[in-house]
């Protein structure tokens, strides 16, 4: 589970930026849309609100950055810390570092780890853990593997501090070297799901991995599908062989199946309809490709294993605009979904950016909303609906938001006001 995620100097962010999954003290909704643990409580879902191009999705990119240095191979390692994208319209930012934080809980135990990046290497890097209380792991003060120290529970990888470069993380070699607690935090990267709605590709292989790999995701998936569309009874994924290649493809589909399946275009998803006579009873089915559903029942279809995937293992999920193609209601559904008991018991987290913003009068917490805005200098900045005072239980969040009340909206100039011209005004 996710406790909450620290970065600055990245992409439109410079300053230091917190995004917290802790709870507040509100009572409101507590049983269902928070997660009680031995660290405090959690909420189960959280939604960042911003105008076009205020930094939602650099968000996003920014914990997706993170993930992708720390299970790169040592060569691309290297070269994602060398080339990291930070703030680019301040001189002050290329002589200030990028840092990287993540808490979050694995096996009833709470880590903390994080790393600064200077001029192509690693300037800091530091791990802890805390049951009762909070003790380092290894902390790392220079580019110089001379200045990591290790506490005992490193003793079995302290031989391969010598190993570590100036532009690599010691996180790469202490997992490498199988100790428990990298391994432990690498694993919890891995099973961060992060996606772009629009990523069709990247999804559409996410799902079909899901159904090749778990005997009821078909019937998941399904089910979220006849969300957007009732007359969706079932649905397939045929093969179709279109190059010369396509028996070996073949023979190596069960292993391979995603990769070469996108690769070739192999894949095709087949839904099944009710067919009706000319009194329109009922009179059989037929098949038809999945280009022929809407892009709402499309877009459903893509996201659908990654959804469903989390709500089975108790992952986290981003995810990039997450109501673009669906309908508002559908959004609120697989919102829903999370912030439920029965639908999401291994308490499964959703974080999303979104325009949707008839959200904000669902069933949500203050601590769940989340803004973005970019100033006039180009910096973004991230803040929580808790930082203001005097917002009620029963305030009108969606109206509120609307007036401005919170920020985070569009800047419109008004086109038919009066303006100014030369000697005059013009309407």
């Amino acid at each position: 589970m996710l406790i909450g995620f620290t970065f600055k100097n990245f992409k439109s962010f410079y300053g230091e930026n917190v995004f917290s999954m802790k709870s507040s003290a509100d009572t409101k909704f507590r049983e269902l849309n928070t997660i009680q643990t031995e660290y405090g409580g959690l909420i189960k879902s959280a939604f960042v609100f911003g105008a076009n191009g205020s930094g939602k999705s650099n968000l996003i990119k920014a914990i997706d950055y993170m993930k992708n240095v720390v299970l790169a191979d040592l060569n691309v390692q290297s070269k994602m810390i060398i080339n990291i994208d930070n703030f680019l319209l301040s001189e002050a930012s290329n002589e200030t570092s990028s840092a990287f934080e993540v808490e979050f809980i694995a096996d009833g135990v709470a880590y903390e780890y994080g790393f600064e990046l200077f001029n192509g290497e690693v300037h800091k890097e530091y791990l802890h853990k805390k049951i009762k209380r909070k003790t380092p792991i290894f902390i790392r003060t220079s580019p110089d593997f001379n200045d990591i120290s290790l506490s005992k529970d490193m003793d079995n990888v302290k031989d391969l501090t010598k190993n570590t470069r100036r532009d690599t993380l010691f996180l790469y070699w202490a997992n490498g070297g199988n100790n428990e607690i990298a391994m432990t935090v690498c694993h919890w990267f891995e099973n961060i799901e992060i996606f772009d709605a629009d990523d069709i590709n990247r999804l559409l292989t996410a799902t079909i991995t899901y159904l090749e790999g778990n005997k009821s995701g078909k019937s998941n998936v399904l089910s979220l599908l006849q969300q957007a569309d009732i007359n969706i009874l079932d649905f397939d994924i045929e093969l179709t062989e279109e190059n010369e290649h396509s028996k070996s493809i073949h023979k190596t589909l069960k292993k391979n199946f995603v990769e070469k399946v996108q690769q070739n275009s192999l894949a095709a998803v087949i839904m099944k309809h009710h067919f009706y006579n000319e009194n329109w009873e009922k009179a059989g089915v037929v098949f038809t490709p999945v280009l022929f559903e809407s892009a709402g029942t499309r877009k459903l279809f893509e996201i659908a294993g990654p959804i469903s995937k989390a709500l089975e293992n108790g992952n986290i999920v981003f995810i990039d605009e997450i109501d673009s193609r669906l309908h508002s209601m559908l959004v609120r559904y697989l919102v829903m979904m999370f912030n439920s008991i029965s639908k999401n018991p291994k308490n499964a987290q959703l974080i999303c950016n979104t325009h949707d913003v008839l959200l904000l009068d669902e069933e949500i917490r203050r601590d769940q909303v989340y803004f973005t805005e970019k100033d006039e200098c180009g910096v973004s900045k991230l803040y929580s609906l808790t930082d203001f005072k005097g917002v009620r239980k029963r305030s009108k969040l969606l109206k509120q938001y609307l007036l401005g009340a919170f920020g985070a909206t569009p800047k419109i100039k008004d086109y038919f006001a009066v303006k100014k011209v030369s000697g005059g005004t013009c309407e």
